[in-house]
């Protein structure tokens, strides 16, 4: 997709959006809501037209052609399942309209519901699924068809904590296995970096930072994404020849960051580490909230400063309310705005 603009009456959805994805690859698009992530999805899958730029597939311009030509199949958040179909009769329908001949159908019908882990329920009618199993037909029919790119709008959103998970893990393996092209909106952070190869942090309609998952969440380019992706401690600094200096200790500062002066250091949970010896500023535990493994601690420094830190659960026991504790911070890049 390249230099996409796309207005609805006075808002601009997209501006001068471009996004190249490799073949194989799996690209999620992650943004606030109205960031024009799901304008740039239905934009690539012909639903939307463009108000200029140009859209290509193996450098073939489609930008003119209407969605049914496109040979890209989407997977929606609600499962757009045919109710009075059964489960391969969705799969049949899907097909007949790639016109697939129907003696080969039958095969590819049950190589794909067995991907997806329903080949016993291949009979049944959408209602007689649970909601995991629906999306994961609406998923099978998607593939099917073989498209040469694959479209998930948030397809995960209205599945329970549990089942989402599951699925996403299970989207993953197939697009692997079968080395499909795929654009994946989200606005869950966690499933967008489990899934992608890359994601695109998106802002008024344009990408704000495009990088591997673990790339966009220790090495951000922006206030924005920092801010956006995951949880930051915000603590003033001075920065000087390339380094700030925060709660005393010089950090090294990311690329992106101020050059020089007073500003703001987004300095990551994790990277704040609570210890009762005589290194670090004297600080007092204010909250703990249990997270499984981690824990979550905010704790006031004499300042009046609050800082949170994520610590192993087996070393919060001695970290209750009240309790006198020591802050520091570990020496990785942080970027400064």
């Amino acid at each position: 997709m390249r230099d996409l603009n796309r207005s609805f009456g006075t808002v601009r959805a997209l501006r001068d959006f471009s996004l190249e994805i490799h073949p194989g690859e799996l690209v999620a698009l992650l943004g606030p809501s109205g960031c024009g992530k799901t304008t740039a999805l239905r934009v690539l899958a012909g639903l939307e037209e463009a108000d200029s730029g140009t859209v290509l597939v193996a450098d073939r311009d489609i930008t003119a052609l209407p969605a049914n030509r496109r040979h890209m199949s989407m997977v929606f958040q609600s499962y757009s399942l045919f109710p009075h179909l059964t489960v391969e009769g969705n799969l049949d329908f899907a097909l007949s309209m790639r016109k697939v001949p129907r003696p080969e159908r039958g095969a590819i019908i049950r190589d794909h519901l067995e991907l997806v882990e329903l080949g016993a329920m291949a009979k049944r009618f959408p209602h007689e699924l649970s909601g995991g199993q629906q999306q994961r037909v609406a998923l099978a029919r998607a593939l099917a068809s073989r498209p040469d790119v694959l479209l998930l709008d948030e397809p995960l959103s209205a599945l329970d904590a549990k089942v989402r998970v599951q699925l996403r893990d299970q989207i993953r393996r197939i697009q692997l296995e079968l080395g499909t092209t795929a654009l994946f909106v989200t606005h869950d952070q966690a499933e967008a970096l489990a899934m992608a190869d890359r994601v695109g942090v998106m802002q008024s309609g344009r990408i704000e930072q495009l990088s591997a998952p673990q790339d966009l969440y220790e090495r951000p380019v922006s206030d924005f994404v920092a801010r956006f992706i995951g949880s930051t401690n915000p603590l003033p600094g001075r920065v000087a020849a390339g380094s700030v200096q925060v709660l005393g200790q010089w950090l090294p500062t990311l690329p992106g960051s101020i050059g020089e002066g007073q500003g703001t250091a987004l300095v990551r949970p994790e990277r704040v580490l609570l210890g009762i010896g005589e290194d670090g500023h004297e600080a007092t535990v204010r909250q703990v909230a249990f997270l499984g493994d981690r824990a979550s601690v905010v704790a006031e420094l004499t300042d009046g400063t609050t800082v949170q830190a994520l610590v192993h659960t087996r070393d919060a026991d001695r970290l209750s309310h009240g309790a006198p504790v020591r802050v520091s911070l570990d020496p990785s890049p942080v970027l400064v705005s």
